[in-house]
């Protein structure tokens, strides 16, 4: 995530910067390291704001989860934490996820696939 993106998540979800770092548990003057770009983002705080943006805009209860958006075949589903845990929605927060069929190596590179999901896409409402 960077500065530019995280600044408009914050703003969309109506938050001061103090309230914002209240929220993720860092110190204002991270999120203002953060908007400016002298500091990354890690990816704990990235997964919390996009969490409380997926909160503040809940799809409706008949969305369809992402298993059945991207046609998983029933062994991919049985090995996904996100079928496992009932969670078609939240399928991009879940570490461990099988997206693509395997588990991604790490935070960043299972949002590079997530930011072009059409699950992720249709959830997240600044990515639309």
């Amino acid at each position: 995530m960077d500065s530019t993106e995280f600044s408009q998540i914050r703003r969309h979800l109506g938050k001061t910067q103090a309230q914002i770092a209240r929220l993720l548990g860092v110190s204002t003057k991270a999120i203002q390291s953060f908007e400016q770009g002298w500091r990354n983002v890690p990816a704990h705080s990235e997964r919390q704001l996009l969490f409380l943006l997926y909160l503040k805009s809940l799809p409706d209860a008949g969305c369809e989860p992402c298993w059945d958006k991207r046609s998983c075949p029933l062994k991919a589903r049985k090995e996904c934490p996100a079928w496992e845990f009932k969670a078609g929605n939240l399928c991009w927060f879940i570490n461990g996820t099988l997206c693509e069929g395997k588990v991604q190596q790490n935070w960043q590179k299972k949002m590079q696939l997530c930011r072009q999901c059409k699950v992720f896409i249709s959830l997240i409402p600044a990515f639309k």
